[in-house]
């Protein structure tokens, strides 16, 4: 059985761990979850990511587990003050041992919106982005969307310099990063220690990055990785709600191999993995999954 998913939830101790690694802007985020709360990148871009997961065990049961996730995401700034897009998560989950409600092809279409105000050492960002997230079955079928499958993505972030090495980011978020819908408050203080080197330490993602040369980045980041799905089986009787949370540390090499084009590889490790899944006979299960390694290749066009 297939079934497609992404999503990360643990306690907030983990997520403030530091990462290091190579940071891509404009690459598809890292994240296999909808969501707009990071900072953002004021060059417009189209950019497209595939992710791979190791197999592994799902708790005491005899069955396994390994993902793939697809991204695909597309901004255009219209200039300093809005800016337009669309994105696309499809994560696909192949399970073996368990008879599962669904099929395995979980999709997430959003379209971010974003407004800035900036003035003198401060900025101001209000997002939002509706949302459909469920399996194929319920998404290629507009008769099948139900308030179980929309969502409504928000964020309210406010970014301070306080000295020429120092910024402080605080603000609010609502989405499905940490596998049930959540509003949660986001903050950041990004320290430049070194004309190289800068470090973002927060809640939700902390990262590390390096910049090696004028082309070459390296970022290693830690973040919630999760989403929800709205599912139905084949015949569209049934229905139910589909989870899965995690935690991504993760250490990313990014190349800008010209002045429009992107490349990006990255290695991983998920872990505190949980899957919520209702069965063919209906019971509902919580399932721990063991951690798992992931890979990933992006790339991006910047216009």
């Amino acid at each position: 059985m297939k079934l497609v998913t992404s999503t990360i939830s643990a306690p907030l101790v983990r997520i403030c761990l530091i990462s290091v690694g190579l940071f891509l802007p404009c690459v598809s985020n890292a994240s296999t979850s909808a969501e707009i709360c990071q900072a953002l990148k004021p060059e417009s871009h189209l950019s497209i990511a595939y992710y791979v997961h190791e197999e592994s065990p799902l708790g005491t049961t005899s069955g396994t587990s390994n993902l793939e996730n697809f991204s695909t995401d597309f901004l255009y700034n219209t200039n300093s003050k809005w800016a337009f897009g669309i994105g696309h998560r499809t994560t696909i989950l192949n399970i073996d041992g368990l008879d599962l409600q669904t099929n395995g092809y979980l999709h997430t279409f959003f379209f971010p919106i974003h407004r800035f105000s900036k003035s003198d050492n401060k900025t101001f960002r209000f997002s939002i982005a509706p949302t459909l997230s469920g399996s194929s079955n319920v998404v290629k079928d507009p008769d099948e969307y139900s308030a179980d499958a929309l969502q409504l993505l928000a964020a309210l972030i406010w970014e301070r310099q306080l000295h020429e090495r120092w910024t402080l980011s605080y603000g609010i978020c609502g989405d499905h990063r940490f596998g049930d819908y959540q509003i949660y408050p986001a903050v950041s203080a990004s320290w430049q220690l070194h004309p190289s080197w800068s470090l973002e330490f927060g809640f939700p993602r902390s990262q590390l990055t390096f910049q090696a040369s004028k082309s070459l980045t390296s970022v290693l980041r830690i973040e919630p990785n999760g989403n929800e799905w709205y599912v139905k089986d084949k015949s569209l009787q049934k229905d139910s709600q589909l989870l899965y949370e995690a935690y991504l540390l993760e250490w990313a090499f990014n190349w800008r191999a010209h002045e429009h084009l992107m490349l990006s590889a990255s290695v991983g490790r998920e872990f505190d993995r949980h899957y919520e899944l209702t069965l063919l006979d209906d019971s509902e299960v919580r399932l721990p999954g063991d951690a798992a390694t992931r890979i990933g290749v992006a790339l991006a066009w910047i216009f």
